[in-house]
């Protein structure tokens, strides 16, 4: 895509010079280097700002958590925050693009489905990003010379800046990112800036073609344009330029989401066509060592991916998987792991079941770890949630013990594709017996609630394997004298009561723990419960309702009562997720000390 500084009639300039003598094109060669590492190197900057950001947020969370736990004193210090700390959050960090929407996807029909919008603070990286591009792509270009003047400048900027940009997307298109830990910041936020990176690189790959096809036809005409088309140089451009079209075609979400797999496997093999013809594109011309390290970075990621998949799945036995139906349309997998690992609260992983999807590999959060057994039999769709202590009550038959050994396990909704074909072969019996399985993981889980003084945990359905962990381990520290937090409500909405057997033995566990009566509070809410169906509270700390959560008036009320810095934390659907946004912002204009803590896979 960046074309060859010729100086013969026949090059892909169309006769470079005619227009510029050697000193010129030694220049603007000059330039155009200058700019791209320059580009890089404000990348860089940007990093370095985000890391320093990311390194005092931790260390103030530490000096909170240690002060938290000295005294309630010092718990009343930090429930409030600066008004312009309050500010910046409450309209930059959290605020949506526009009004009050953002997780919820803007949809057209149930299959027409165009992703989501990004916060105002995602928004203006995105728009720097865009600004700076162009900038560099028109920067100190004599617009006022002649058109065949022009046209081969701005094919070599703009070609060139293509090539460096697919550096960031290389490094944004990873899970094995180190960035994401170090940044405390999503895989779905780099996963988002990948794509919107990768849309600039395209259309500057689209400029450089479009400029030099321009000059070409204009001096030759197509049929030079047609004699050129036997040069290696030219047609293998083109062919990472077409490559690089059809990326961008098929990346919006309406295709995503129509058929993931089928693009994942498209999108790598696309890319790899970019790499490979580029490669051959840039022969003899210094964009190659660009290109190099796009490359490298992309082999490295996909190399540690594997190697962690190889390290999880292989030796001892191999990684096993149990999956067994449950109720509300929902499937549990437990995971005997070669090499189990010190579980954080809210981390994921990836999960390949070679018997059910081949190859393919899907991110699931995991729901619990440790010593926990399974239940011996699926729950019954009859399931009863009219007695007294639904959620505490647990039959010792429910409970199987797997002779002490460590076990990961997975609520999976059904929906399509892979999941679909989990719950079919559970409920028709295939997956009676243990399974071979590939695990890789674990990732995401830097979010720690330790330092909070009150926490609010919200949850849609499946959404609750990633706030379980956390309410365990606020619990477990609450009794044992470790965390900050002196208030921890669970807000749990589930469409059916079905849905509360997905979790039934680990909520007794963790209200079996020493201290909960005193720091935990569940808030069930059933959102298709029947009116003939009885919806009875089982005591004051659990509590079940009818229909959707009054998400402002409990968060105020927290507010109202709290200790310390306040976190609240979403796994939801984006009607819910946006609900619990716009509730923050108002507590927080209102000077109220806190931290939001969205986590979407909306990968």
């Amino acid at each position: 895509m960046v074309a060859r500084a010729a100086t013969s009639g026949n090059s892909s300039t169309g006769g470079s010079s005619h227009y510029q003598n050697d000193a010129t094109k030694i220049y603007l060669d000059g330039l155009n280097k200058s700019l791209g590492h320059n580009y890089l190197w404000a990348l860089l900057g940007v990093v370095s700002l985000l890391l320093a950001n990311a390194a005092i947020t931790r260390f103030s969370a530490h000096l909170r958590h240690l002060a938290s736990m000295s005294g309630t004193g010092a718990s009343r210090y930090f429930a409030s925050s600066s008004p312009v700390l309050s500010m910046v959050k409450s309209t930059l960090l959290y605020a949506p693009l526009l009004f009050y929407r953002r997780a919820r996807e803007i949809k057209f029909s149930q299959h027409v489905n165009f992703g989501t919008l990004p916060t105002r603070f995602q928004a203006l990286f995105i728009t720097l990003v865009i600004g700076t591009n162009v900038f560099a792509s028109t920067w100190n270009i004599p617009w006022s010379d002649a058109e065949l003047q022009v046209l081969p400048i701005l094919r070599n900027r703009t070609g060139t800046l293509s090539v460096v940009n697919l550096i960031p997307i290389m490094v944004m298109a990873s899970v094995k990112n180190p960035l994401i830990s170090l940044l405390d910041i999503s895989y779905d936020t780099f996963i988002m800036m990948h794509r919107w990176f990768g849309r600039v690189a395209v259309l500057q790959g689209v400029a450089h073609t479009v400029c030099w096809l321009v000059a070409k036809v204009k001096r030759y005409g197509w049929s030079g344009v047609a004699e050129s088309m036997e040069s290696p140089f030219i047609y293998s451009g083109l062919i990472a330029t077409i490559a690089f079209v059809a990326i961008s075609l098929l990346s919006p979400k309406v295709f995503r989401s129509l058929v993931y797999e089928f693009f994942l496997h498209l999108h790598i093999v696309l890319a790899l066509l970019v790499v490979v013809f580029l490669w051959r594109h840039l022969e003899d011309l210094p964009q190659r060592g660009l290109l190099l390290s796009a490359a490298i970075i992309w082999v490295v990621s996909r190399s540690w991916r594997l190697a962690t998949l190889l390290y999880r799945s292989v030796g001892r036995g191999g990684s096993k998987a149990k999956i067994e139906p449950l109720g509300g349309g929902a499937v549990k997998i437990t995971l005997n792991v070669t090499r189990p690992w010190n579980h954080r609260p809210g981390q994921s992983l990836y999960l390949t079941v070679p018997a059910i999807g081949l190859w393919t590999a899907h991110p699931f959060s995991v729901a619990w770890c440790g010593d926990v057994g399974s239940l011996s039999q699926p729950i019954s769709r009859k399931s009863s949630y009219n007695e007294k202590a639904p959620i505490i009550r647990v039959r010792n038959r429910d409970m199987e013990r797997l002779a002490g050994e460590e076990t990961i396990s997975l609520i999976v909704k059904k929906h399509t594709g892979f999941t679909q074909k989990l719950w079919n072969s559970a409920m028709l019996g295939q997956t009676s017996l243990p399974v071979t399985a590939l695990v890789e993981g674990p990732y995401g889980g830097g979010h720690s609630l330790s330092s909070y003084g009150t926490v609010i945990l919200f949850a849609g359905g499946v959404g609750i394997t990633h706030q379980l962990g956390h309410v365990k381990q606020l619990v477990e520290g609450y009794g044992k004298g470790t965390v900050a937090a002196q208030r921890v409500t669970l807000v749990w909405v589930v469409p059916t009561t079905e849905c509360l057997d997905w979790v039934r033995p680990w909520m007794h566990e963790i209200l079996a723990l020493e201290g909960r009566r005193e720091v935990l509070k569940v808030l069930l809410y059933i959102t298709r419960a029947g009116l003939s169906q009885v919806i009875k509270s089982p005591s004051e700390q659990v509590q079940m309702a009818r229909g959707r959560p009054d998400v402002e008036s409990i968060v105020r009320r927290e507010a109202l009562y709290k200790a310390g810095c306040m976190g609240v934390s979403v796994c939801a659907g984006g009607g819910l997720a946006d609900e619990v946004r716009r509730a923050s912002r108002l507590l927080l204009d209102k000077g109220v000390n806190l931290d939001l803590i969205e986590e979407g896979f909306a990968w």
